[in-house]
């Protein structure tokens, strides 16, 4: 990926952007595993509270399944 910005929404108190996984994504194929990876690298440090455990792996999903849908041609949607 030549370019990417990324941020996240709904998941914190406040939105914010996510640079780890920028870094991760610079400079690598748009594969499933580089989004994985930059998912991963984004959300390492992430801790759900007991009301809300589920945010951090939502937030994974939502990167890979966003960025997925991004680098995917319309044609083969």
């Amino acid at each position: 990926m030549a370019r990417i910005r990324l941020a996240l929404g709904g998941v914190a108190p406040r939105p914010w952007r996510a640079h780890a996984a920028e870094r991760e994504l610079l400079g690598r194929p748009a594969t499933e595993g580089s989004f994985r990876a930059a998912a991963e690298a984004e959300l390492a440090p992430a801790t759900g509270r007991e009301h809300n455990a589920f945010k951090p792996e939502l937030a994974r999903r939502t990167i890979v399944a966003t960025l997925r849908r991004l680098t995917t041609p319309a044609s083969a949607s």
